[in-house]
């Protein structure tokens, strides 16, 4: 009886074991079934949605290296294209300053002495007229200088262009005094004829030093009875 009591409950714990073993088998099956992975997809699909929004933001906002290098290269050339442009430009032209003005005035009657610094057939009135007025063009300032230029250049056959500013009493004395100077060493050719000319005038700066010359070499126009 005992054997038999011992039989029977070993049959039943083996029913009990074969069914917990079946248990853990279907459970298995079902959490690999299509269900249970249907289950799972949903969570796999949000986090996948997820990343392609974060990519797709990030694909936005941050550019390829290659193409920011050829937007900054292309900011680049138009830069360089309008620098350059505006250095084709013509810059405009400085104003004239008064400077300017007075070196023009200098170089016009310097130009007129190159023009006789040759000796020339005749030295005609106009070209004397012509000479004293390009002369009263030159700065004060200037004057001297370009006055001292003309007596060491202008040789003696073409003196007689100097008559025209010696004869200008408006001049200031100290020209005066230049061309006067000038004018008692060149030849007495030249000379004479000026002299003669300035005693003409008792109203000249250089009359009294004038007629001094001419009593003294003895060529004093006689006075008229």
């Amino acid at each position: 009886m005992k054997r038999r009591g011992s039989q029977r409950i070993a049959s039943v714990a083996l029913l009990a074991a074969s069914a917990l073993l079946l248990a853990v088998v279907a459970w298995l099956w079902l959490a690999r079934s299509p269900a249970g992975e249907n289950e799972a997809a949903p969570t796999s699909g949000k986090a996948e949605s997820a990343e392609t929004r974060r990519n797709g933001a990030k694909a936005k906002t941050d550019r390829p290296a290659g193409e920011k290098a050829v937007a900054e290269d292309g900011g680049d050339s138009n830069a360089s294209s309008t620098a350059a442009a505006d250095d084709e430009q013509p810059s405009p032209p400085e104003p004239e300053t008064e400077e300017d003005r007075e070196e023009k005035l200098v170089n016009a009657f310097d130009e007129l002495t190159d023009k006789w610094r040759e000796p020339a057939n005749a030295v005609t009135e106009s070209d004397i007229a012509r000479f004293h007025e390009q002369f009263g063009k030159v700065p004060k300032s200037r004057k001297e200088e370009c006055l001292q230029r003309a007596l060491n250049l202008v040789p003696d056959e073409n003196a007689m262009l100097l008559v025209g500013i010696l004869l200008d009493k408006e001049q200031p004395k100290e020209m005066l005094e230049l061309v006067f100077n000038d004018v008692l060493n060149r030849d007495e050719t030249v000379k004479q004829p000026i002299l003669r000319e300035l005693f003409k005038d008792k109203e000249h700066p250089c009359w009294a030093d004038v007629a001094w010359i001419l009593d003294v070499t003895g060529e004093l126009p006689a006075k008229k009875k």
